[in-house]
C-alpha cells in the first residue's frame, strides 16, 4: 500500500466517522424531540380539554395550558437549529474530504451518497423540526385569539 492510498483511506475512514457522529446526533435529536413533544401535546390536550375538580386546580391548569406552547415552541425552535447546525457541519466534514482528495483518482468510494441522497436526507429532520415549531406556534398565537 503506497502513501497517497493509505492516506485517502485514512482521510475516507475519518470523514466517514464524523458525518456518521454527525447523522446520529441528528437522529438523536428527532427521537428526543418527538419523545418530548408527544408527552406535551398529551398534557396540553388534557389540560384544555379536562375540567379540573377545584378552582385551586383550575387555576394550575390555567397556568400550565399557557406555559406548555411556550416551551414546546422554544424545544421546537433549539432541536430545528441543533439539527441545522449538524448539517453544516456535515457539509464542511463533506468538503474538505473532496477537496482533500479526487475519488476518481484515488479509487476511494464516494462518502454520503449524491447530491440529491443528501437532500433529502437532510430534508426529513429539518421539516419535522419546522412543522412541530409552527404547530405550537398556531397553538400560542390561537390560545390569544389571534387566529
Amino acid at each position: 500500500m503506497d502513501g497517497s492510498t493509505a492516506s485517502a483511506s485514512q482521510l475516507y475512514n475519518v470523514s466517514r466517522g464524523q458525518i456518521e457522529h454527525y447523522n446520529m446526533s441528528i437522529g438523536l435529536r428527532l427521537i428526543w424531540l418527538n419523545n418530548c413533544l408527544a408527552f406535551m401535546f398529551g398534557i396540553y390536550s388534557s389540560l384544555t380539554i379536562f375540567q379540573s375538580a377545584t378552582p385551586y386546580w383550575h387555576v394550575k391548569a390555567q397556568m400550565l395550558s399557557v406555559i406548555i406552547p411556550y416551551i414546546g415552541v422554544a424545544v421546537s425552535l433549539f432541536t430545528l437549529m441543533d439539527v441545522v447546525m449538524g448539517i453544516v457541519r456535515m457539509s464542511k466534514v463533506l468538503k474538505h474530504y473532496n477537496d482533500e482528495g479526487n475519488q476518481e483518482m484515488l479509487g476511494i468510494p464516494m462518502l454520503d451518497g449524491t447530491a440529491t441522497d443528501r437532500f433529502f436526507q437532510r430534508l426529513s429532520p429539518v421539516a419535522q423540526s419546522i412543522f412541530f415549531l409552527v404547530v405550537w406556534l398556531y397553538l400560542l398565537l390561537y390560545d390569544k385569539h389571534i387566529f
